[in-house]
């Protein structure tokens, strides 16, 4: 059995005959016929009723239609990822962020892409809001967008990520308290905290889940990005709520990081315009995809042993770390 019978099969059977088929195909008849012939010698099977000219499906042609089907849909894929391949040698991704997904997250997430690609230039811009980062995909300034969802449009297509988990971090040496448990949110307002300004987005789910439980937080510094965030709480003058990435970095660094109850957590993926991306873009997804899906994976094998969240993200992280220098050696 080879796929071009297969083409010859699914051709008589998606144009009523061996004549509509021929055409379609552009060969002669006769080739046709012996191509189907061939294969039900091959199946030792017949697939057709023949009745004069007329071919009808019999009920073991019925069953190879969709198998066959599959063979050849999975073969036009494989031969599109091929091309891409060959194309995928050169070029620049233009690709923005907004302040809840940092460019740092997302040139962690690149990063596989990035050796593995390493003459494609990755052009990487961070916008005031999901807004101001969807205007610019939607004309094409930007041909990926990182975001939080949900996105203020319908008109671009989303690929959603993972979940975005936000811990407290807490300056080094905070006492521990013996919270084996998640920080309780009611306790918040004797906390001093600081935010960011340019993270408007996700102020707004902090305050909307602190009204929820009654707390009133106490801001004791706004600053301009997550770095200057993580180096107040660093110093000792306040604790913030910074991604489970960051807060990992953070608790390197001798931050105390808590989970919080009730937990804060928003979806995040990226957005495209409708329609076909380039090769260097698609792969560039995909790689993203499968990275977050590896760490993601580590993690909830951590957790089911019995890790915290923290603890499963410092091991995940440590795993990856180590065969990707394994692979370096």
């Amino acid at each position: 059995m080879d796929i071009r019978q297969l083409e010859y099969f699914l051709a008589v059977v998606e144009h009523g005959g061996v004549n509509r088929a021929a055409g379609h195909l552009h060969v002669a008849q006769a080739s046709l016929s012996q191509g189907i012939r061939q294969l039900e010698r091959e199946l030792k099977l017949t697939l057709f009723h023949r009745t004069g000219r007329n071919l009808v499906l019999n009920p073991a042609g019925q069953l190879l239609v969709e198998p066959a089907r599959k063979v050849l849909d999975d073969l036009l894929a494989a031969q599109d990822i091929m091309r891409g391949a060959r194309e995928l040698h050169v070029g620049s991704i233009t690709i923005g962020t907004m302040p809840e997904m940092s460019s740092e997250a997302v040139a962690a997430w690149s990063g596989t892409f990035t050796r593995l690609h390493p003459d494609i230039r990755i052009d990487l811009s961070e916008y005031a809001s999901a807004a101001d980062l969807c205007d610019e995909v939607l004309t094409g300034q930007c041909e990926l967008g990182f975001t939080t969802f949900p996105v203020p449009t319908d008109n671009l297509e989303t690929v959603q990520l993972g979940v975005q988990r936000l811990l407290l971090v807490r300056p080094p040496g905070t006492q521990a308290d013996g919270e084996a448990a998640p920080f309780d949110l009611a306790r918040l307002e004797q906390i001093p905290l600081v935010t960011s300004s340019a993270a408007l987005r996700e102020n707004d789910i902090v305050a909307t889940i602190l009204r929820r439980e009654s707390v009133v937080p106490r801001i004791s510094a706004r600053v301009p990005n997550r770095h200057a965030q993580l180096t107040l709480v660093l110093n000792g003058s306040a604790s913030a709520f910074l991604p489970l990435r960051m807060a990992t970095a953070a608790h390197r660094l001798g931050a105390h990081v808590s989970e919080t109850r009730p937990a804060i957590r928003t979806p995040f993926g990226i957005v495209h315009r409708p329609g076909a991306l380039n090769p260097a873009a698609k792969s560039f997804v995909i790689q993203s995809h499968a990275d977050l899906a590896q760490w993601n994976r580590l993690i909830t094998e951590h957790q089911e042993s019995g890790a915290s969240l923290l603890e499963a993200a410092l091991l995940a992280d440590d795993e990856i770390h180590a065969r990707r220098g394994n692979r370096e050696v």
